[in-house]
């Protein structure tokens, strides 16, 4: 008799990491405009809200934005799907890759967002910029993925009691015992 441990196929993760926010909302604006059926998800409110207001300004073609609690697989059918950030915990991103059937994520993200301030972002974007790193580039290696996993883990240790927010900067107050 063989036994088979608990772990279930994870999504294949992409992460695409700028140096600022307006880089990644350019960033994602960029990648829709060459494939409109993108849809983009969100883990925020605000989120939601920057994204909308970015393409608002941009075009009058209808962009599909939502939130993740908002997912199911019924809306994916014919588009590609891209996340505009991370939430602060790994365990509930892979039950909603799990839930969506995702085999494949991309993960849009910036070093001035909270996650990455919590673990020195502001350090690593004036590294980044002194190699002769461009604004409107982005860094994507499984060494940069591997990374972030193991920020959201340090996080997930941490979290006694989850208070659910509108921002990540909310939800990293809220949630995140002071140092």
């Amino acid at each position: 008799m063989f036994l088979f441990s608990g772990k279930k196929n994870a999504a294949k993760l992409t992460d695409v990491v700028w140096i600022s926010q307006t880089a990644k909302w350019n960033g994602i604006l960029e990648e829709w405009k060459k494939d409109s059926h993108l849809s983009i998800v969100c883990w925020f409110d605000k989120t939601q809200q920057q994204l909308e207001t970015v393409f608002a300004k941009e075009t009058r073609a209808p962009v599909s934005i939502f939130l993740a609690g908002q997912m199911h697989t019924a809306l994916l059918t014919g588009s590609q799907l891209i996340f505009a950030e991370h939430y602060p915990l790994y365990s509930k991103e892979a039950k909603l890759f799990e839930k969506l059937s995702l085999k494949d994520v991309t993960v849009h993200s910036s070093l001035d967002e909270p996650l990455f301030v919590k673990f020195n972002g502001e350090r690593v974007s004036a590294m980044m910029k002194q190699m002769g790193m461009k604004e409107n580039e982005s860094v994507q290696h499984k060494l940069v993925s591997s990374a972030i996993r193991k920020a959201q883990d340090k996080i997930e240790k941490k979290v006694v009691s989850e208070l659910l927010s509108t921002s990540a900067e909310e939800w990293m107050r809220k949630n995140i015992p002071a140092d």
